[in-house]
């Protein structure tokens, strides 16, 4: 038995426990060998909840709208120039389904907005439900086939968007594979390629990801920040478990960021000319006030870095940063940190130096730390080590002072000043510059040396003959004459002892009666 259908056809039924309010018309041939149809559809309401194995408060299930030109042949279904609201994005685009032993989907579509970590969590099972119960089946598991798509606008957590997105999706039965996925982000691209396959632990992950020449304002998680600038970073990831929580509990990989002209927030270091001029103007006298110094001018600026490569390591879910060093004009930062995903709580340290002040070994330094949810971070500010480097600044500064004091005009030095070595050298002998017929003073001046008597030359006695002159002496230089040479000063001769001269004899007289 055969017949042609002409007539419009308008149908309302609950389909699979879900309201259909829908129409077609066109023609069909149910009872032919190979039934064959072909009709404009058209479905005004469509609550599709049960087939996804989804709630009907779930807004991943929304009732849907669509209109498609139908075609029947066999066992194959195909919707030509299909238009259709889903989850409040309108998709267009054209797809084919082979029902039977082996289910078969091809087609290519497109969208206005695509909720990217939703539409994963669907395809793997986990959309739903609460992130500790078992997976299910995906609605894709037991197809074969490729679906490329693509949407104007792909949405991650947190506002983030690829602008657009475009990739496919395969599936020989079993496995899931989300290939090329390319997206514009920040300025930048952003690429990845996910694998989700059976296990023996429930069902296995393996993913990459990459991201070049992105904005680093556009990365962002609730109160984590990317520093601006242009970011990279190129990243493997792995899990495996049987729920949602244990996939982000086992998350495990390794990758890298790199940041060209960036600029941190949060370490200014003008920090520490405000720091200066605090403790130099005496409003730092403690460790508080140095604080309320420091901490406003440390948050209104950043650190301007040209250039740095932040490696990362996630291990149980929980990302780590190790101590990285990060190289700006007058100033370094040693980061680290990490986020706990199943704790969601992250932590963050900073060390921020000086290096336009101090010394090679010493130099003026702030600690920053932040902790607690990401969009909840305590930080706190530690000005210990900067404190004590300002004291020891403070101390050099005064002993300086003082050495310049003593430098510029001191009093006149007294004896006992006079280092040793100099103190006991003789003064230098001055040539004699009184008249010839002034004795010379036999008192020295205060603070002068008697002066040296002058030696009158001796007469010149005759010439023997064939002797030469005596050449004539050096001319006096500005310079203080050397000492003339030691003169030896003998005993003079004992004078020859006169002789004496003779008594006269002694005469005796007696004495008068």
């Amino acid at each position: 038995m055969s017949g042609v259908w002409h007539a419009p056809l308008r149908l309302k039924a609950k389909i699979w426990g879900a309201g259909l309010d829908a129409d077609a018309e066109g023609s069909a041939e149910p009872w032919a060998q190979e039934a064959k149809a072909s009709v404009n559809l058209r479905i005004r309401s469509a609550d599709i909840s049960p087939l996804l194995d989804l709630k009907r408060s779930d807004t991943l299930a929304p009732n849907i709208r669509l209109s498609s030109r139908l075609s029947l042949v066999g066992n194959k279904l195909t919707f030509d120039d299909l238009d259709s609201i889903v989850a409040d994005s309108r998709l267009r685009g054209r797809l084919a389904l082979t029902m039977g032993d082996e289910k078969n989907v091809e087609g290519e579509i497109g969208l206005d907005q695509l909720a990217l970590v939703p539409a994963f969590a669907l395809a793997i099972g986990a959309a739903g439900h609460d992130v500790a119960d078992p997976l299910r089946a995906g609605p894709l598991k037991g197809w074969r086939g490729r679906v490329v798509f693509q949407a104007l606008r792909g949405a991650l957590p947190d506002g983030i968007e690829l602008r657009p997105v475009s990739g496919t999706i395969r599936s020989d039965g079993q496995s899931l594979t989300l290939d090329s996925i390319k997206g514009g982000l920040g300025g930048g691209t952003a690429t990845a390629n996910i694998d989700a396959r059976p296990s023996a632990d429930g069902i296995a992950l393996n993913a990459r990801l990459e991201f070049s020449g992105v904005d680093g304002a556009a990365l962002h998680y609730r109160g984590l920040k990317m520093p601006s600038g242009r970011a990279s970073m190129q990243t493997t990831l792995a899990s495996q478990g049987r729920s949602a929580s244990a996939l982000s509990g086992a998350l495990s990989g390794s990758g890298t960021v790199t940041l060209e002209s960036a600029g941190i927030a949060g370490l200014d270091p003008r920090a520490f000319d405000a720091a200066i001029r605090g403790s130099d103007n005496g409003q730092a006298t403690d460790d508080v006030k140095l604080r309320q110094i420091v901490e406003p001018v440390l948050s209104s600026g950043s650190l301007r870095v040209a250039s740095a490569q932040i490696p990362f390591t996630i291990r149980d879910g929980r990302l780590r940063i190790g101590a990285t060093t990060l190289e700006a004009q007058g100033a370094r930062a040693i980061v680290s940190g990490g986020y706990d995903i199943p704790a969601d709580q992250a932590d963050i340290r900073a060390s921020l130096a000086s290096t336009a002040v101090g010394s090679v070994t010493s130099h003026p330094e702030i600690q920053i730390f932040a902790a607690g949810p990401p969009d909840a971070l305590n930080r706190t500010v530690d000005v210990a080590a900067l404190s004590s480097w300002l004291a020891v600044r403070a101390i050099d500064r005064e002993t300086r002072r003082l050495d310049a004091i003593e430098r510029g005009e001191p009093p006149p030095p007294t004896r006992a000043s006079i280092p040793p070595t100099t103190a006991t050298l003789p003064p230098l002998a001055l040539p004699d510059t009184t008249a010839p017929d002034q004795p010379p003073a036999d008192n020295a001046l205060p603070g002068r040396a008697p002066r040296r008597p002058q030696m009158r030359p001796k007469a010149a006695g005759p010439r023997p003959p064939g002797a030469q002159p005596a050449p004539n002496p050096p001319a006096l230089s500005q310079q203080a004459a050397p000492l003339p040479p030691p003169i030896e000063v003998r005993p003079a001769p004992a004078p020859a002892l006169a002789k004496p001269k003779p008594r006269p004899p002694m005469v005796i007289t007696p004495p008068p009666n």
